[in-house]
């Protein structure tokens, strides 16, 4: 799903910073766009910087894609935004540097947590002039990372310029060993071959804890890998109830075949006492040249929400996993 341009960019100014926000939190929005751009960092904010004539969603995205950082304001009305996650998703799959500015204390759900929990978080200082020095200060820090790296391979030439053949010499073995086991671990990783992001929800007029009412399981399928259409990938799913009995299910062929790359949302049904449920995503490696499967294992809780009754819990237990796929079954 990707858009036909890049946003236009005025010249003079270039808008490094997508804020992400709810629109509870505009004043403070305002206000920290002026302050940033003062000290030379460019934001795009809604609604601001949304031309005419463009649909909303393809404004945002255009927005995200025109930034190098999206800045999340997590306020507690933000993280149970639907539109704030999928500005976040969008900013992830288009691999921009995601910075979290915590405001007060949000129950951030299970999905927005998925992306946000390694990146680097801010606390809120409490007004929008101290929030601004800290947002620089995090921007700079990969800059200020990138000059103490090129001090310290400096050093590390000096102190070895009595040697410099045997030292070319062992770099270069090591550099494309080096090399190849670098490329090996980033296409190893799952987001550069895709997951599996599920909610739940009891059918309409179920009741807690109603033996006979499945759970209807709601999959976005995200596809990663460059140029993969979705006709050769597999997702195949295993639940696990109390009792130990599994059940095993295929989805592959609810995915439209020409697709490439991006999400792909689909529905299943999965049994009531199900508290375990593991997928298994098979995706081609075109870096690796070989296939892999990336393994999600989900607690499941019937427990609902006080206001939403139909409400099923599916929240991962640990990152995704990901091994050369030897054609078996999911475990």
């Amino acid at each position: 799903m990707g858009t036909s341009g890049a946003l236009p960019v005025r010249p003079d100014f270039r808008k490094s910073v997508f804020i992400s926000h709810s629109s509870k939190d505009a004043g403070l929005v305002v206000q920290l766009c002026e302050l940033l751009e003062t000290r030379g960092i460019g934001c795009w904010q809604a609604p601001r910087d949304m031309p005419d004539g463009l649909s909303y969603a393809d404004q945002i995205v255009r927005g995200i894609e025109a930034a190098d950082i999206l800045l999340l304001l997590a306020s507690q009305s933000a993280v149970s935004s639907t539109h704030v996650m999928s500005e976040v998703e969008q900013a992830h799959k288009r691999q921009k540097r995601i910075i979290t500015v915590l405001i007060g204390k949000p129950k951030v759900t299970n999905e927005l947590d998925f992306y946000i929990s390694r990146v680097q978080h801010i606390s809120f200082p409490g007004s929008a002039e101290g929030l601004a020095d800290r947002v620089v200060k995090a921007v700079s820090a990969e800059g200020l990372w990138s000059e103490a790296l090129r001090r310290r391979m400096l050093h590390w030439r000096s102190a070895f310029a009595g040697s410099a053949l045997a030292v070319v010499l062992v770099l270069s073995a090591l550099g494309v060993g080096g090399v190849y086991w670098l490329r090996r671990q980033l296409d190893l990783d799952f987001r550069r071959l895709g997951y599996v992001a599920l909610s739940g929800q009891r059918p309409m007029g179920a009741r807690p804890g109603a033996g006979e009412a499945n759970v209807i399981v709601s999959a976005s399928v995200w596809l990663l890998a460059e140029n993969v259409p979705f006709r050769e990938i597999r997702l195949s799913t295993v639940t696990q109830g109390p009792d130990g009995h599994t059940d095993r299910m295929d989805h592959s062929a609810r995915f439209h075949p020409d697709q490439v790359g991006s999400v792909e949302a689909i529905t299943f049904v999965i049994p009531a006492p199900t508290t375990r449920l593991t997928t298994c995503l098979v995706v081609p490696s075109p870096g690796l040249h070989d296939r892999y499967r990336v393994t999600q294992v989900f607690a499941v809780s019937a427990r609902g929400k006080p206001a939403a009754d139909d409400h099923v819990v599916i929240s991962p237990i640990a990152e995704p996993k990901v091994a050369r796929d030897n054609g078996g079954t999911c475990n």
